[in-house]
């Protein structure tokens, strides 16, 4: 199993995400030895502490992580209000690759 996967299956066990992008050079294709993994983890709008969640998504990979990893973790409806705005969620949706959808 790759990084990306065994990344993207620990932030399913540990924060039950509605979907999970991958964004940035690798899901560009242009990936080099030293980029960094970025990630957008859309979580329920019922979620109120984004802070505590992204912490605890940065802890649940310490063990496992290759390579440095950047997380940005929003609600559903922040990402389908800011999505057609320039915006890092229009990054993400533009060009970002949905790896899970629950």
């Amino acid at each position: 199993m790759n990084e990306i996967e065994q990344l993207k299956n620990e932030f399913i066990k540990q924060l039950s995400p509605e979907k999970i992008y991958l964004f940035g050079s690798f899901a560009a294709g242009t990936n080099t030895e030293e980029s960094d993994l970025d990630f957008y983890i859309v979580v329920n709008d019922t979620v109120t502490d984004l802070v505590e969640v992204t912490a605890n998504a940065y802890k649940s990979i310490r063990k496992i992580k290759q390579r440095p990893v950047d997380i940005i973790v929003g609600t559903q409806s922040r990402f389908d209000e800011r999505k057609e705005m320039m915006s890092v969620e229009n990054e993400v949706y533009k060009k970002g690759v949905l790896v899970y959808q629950s």
